[in-house]
């Protein structure tokens, strides 16, 4: 009996001093870990959430993605009712094809009446040129016709030639004198003609007056079509962004007020960890540390990250209106500064708002050094 109870107790003894040696082995392990690593269960999937809303006040006519989809910036959405808008915008573009081409009309007409005036001038000229060409040749004559006349009177004085032929010189040189009226008159009236003509060049500078007022009007719809077009687009609800669809709250045939807000959107692409780090720990904390990330979806899996961003104000601070801050801080509350964490590796699947626990590797902390 005593030497069972002798070896009941060396065994007791060993046991002791195993587990003695145990606790203080994992009681060194986790000092280590405490010297050397910060600790943070509050942390979280964060993504830059695209809240897309409605512009102008309508009803859905279709809804052409579901919760889930995948899309790229300026995939259609949504599409809003625009009959209405159809209706005005095909109004105003028959107006603007009728006024295009009473446009059209008064250059055609500008031009023919420059084209016919432009001939009748210079047909007038040419008329008013060969009219002096005769009158000169006309004067040339009546002129030789005078100085005949005068030899033929003074042969006559002489008498020399008999009077007959001094009738026949002044008949002739009467009848000349009246060509030259004639041919005179002619030239006046021609040039009348002309300046009648030049002047019926002021209904081309109304012509032009017309077409300016014309031109403005085209303006003037092309404007209000383009209003109303970029109104019919915005009732083509786009993507704004390369993401997934989280949520859709309205339905086909709602009536929505502009500012509406529609769905939400995520790139899956942009997420990070988001933990929010007691202040006392802040200080070991750099950019670049390396990051051991669990995922309570994946319990049986780690991750790595980097810690991209070290917030400069804290999260009671974001939270709270300033009249509230002074009495948070009378109460001397423990404050979290949030941290922004990459992840280098991600889960198969990730979601804004997935709980998170972070391992970040600070080497050691300052009372150390």
């Amino acid at each position: 009996m005593p030497i069972v109870m002798q070896v009941r107790r060396f065994i007791l003894r060993v046991v002791s001093i195993f587990f003695v040696l145990l606790g203080a082995t994992f009681a060194c392990y986790e000092l280590f870990h405490w010297m050397t690593h910060v600790y943070e269960f509050d942390a979280r999937i964060k993504s830059d959430l695209t809240r897309v809303s409605s512009k102008v006040n309508g009803t859905i006519d279709k809804i052409l993605v579901n919760e889930g989809d995948q899309v790229k910036v300026g995939d259609l959405l949504i599409i809003m009712n625009g009959e209405g808008i159809n209706h005005q915008i095909n109004a105003l573009d028959a107006e603007l094809n009728g006024q295009k081409a009473k446009t059209k009309k008064f250059k055609a007409q500008k031009l023919n009446l420059d084209v016919e005036l432009n001939a009748q001038i210079s047909t007038k000229n040419e008329e008013i040129k060969s009219l002096k060409v005769e009158l000169k040749a006309l004067l040339t004559r009546e002129t030789l016709a005078i100085k005949k006349l005068e030899r033929t009177k003074y042969l006559v004085s002489k008498n020399l030639t008999s009077k007959k032929n001094l009738d026949i010189d002044q008949d002739y040189l009467l009848n000349l004198s009246g060509q030259v009226y004639v041919s005179e008159a002619e030239i006046k009236v021609a040039q009348m003609e002309l300046m009648e003509i030049i002047a019926k060049r002021s209904k081309i500078n109304i012509l032009d007056q017309d077409i300016i007022i014309s031109d403005i009007a085209v303006r003037r719809l092309v404007a209000q079509l383009q209003e109303l077009e970029v109104e019919l687009e915005e009732r083509r609800i786009r993507s704004p962004v390369n993401g997934i669809v989280d949520i859709v709250f309205k339905n086909q045939g709602e009536y929505i007020e502009d500012a509406s807000e529609i769905l939400v959107l995520h790139d899956p692409e942009n997420i990070w960890i988001e933990a929010n780090i007691e202040e006392n720990q802040i200080r070991h904390l750099q950019l670049g540390q390396p990051v051991k990330i669990d995922f309570n979806a994946y319990p049986f899996n780690s991750f790595k990250g980097e810690v991209i961003y070290i917030g400069r104000v804290t999260l009671s601070d974001l939270a709270m209106p300033k009249a509230d801050l002074g009495d948070s801080r009378s109460r001397k509350l423990v404050q979290r500064i949030p941290v922004k964490i990459k992840l280098i590796d991600k889960p198969e699947i990730t979601a804004p708002g997935m709980l998170a626990e972070v391992n970040i590797q600070i080497q050691d902390k300052g009372f150390l050094k």
